[in-house]
């Protein structure tokens, strides 16, 4: 179970949009209370991905500058399909998957 003191933390009050008052006891029990237990596994996974994923498009940015250190046309047409592949793929999924995780109640 969370930890109330983690949620009140005072850091934690300051992330709210201009007007909105400040969070108050009930408030953060009920965030407490809400989630079920398969929400906070769901989370480290996702964190897990999105870790793994910032690794892969790291290497996928290093394997394209390979490819443009010769910039012939051909050279050229291969990294900009090597990255549109990549955004098609790989990006769609990770959006797709972080909204499918909303949706988990």
């Amino acid at each position: 179970m969370i930890k109330l003191k983690k949620i009140m933390s005072e850091a934690f009050v300051w992330d709210r949009k201009f007007g909105e008052p400040l969070p108050t006891l009930k408030d953060m029990m009920s965030k407490v209370e809400e989630g079920p237990e398969e929400q906070r596994p769901a989370d480290k996974e996702v964190q897990r991905l999105i870790k793994a994923e910032a690794k892969l498009r790291e290497r996928m940015i290093k394997l394209e500058q390979i490819f443009l250190r010769d910039a012939r046309p051909e050279n050229v047409k291969l990294a900009k399909q090597l990255t549109k592949s990549y955004k098609e793929t790989v990006t769609k999924f990770m959006r797709d998957m972080v909204s499918i995780r909303k949706k988990l109640k």
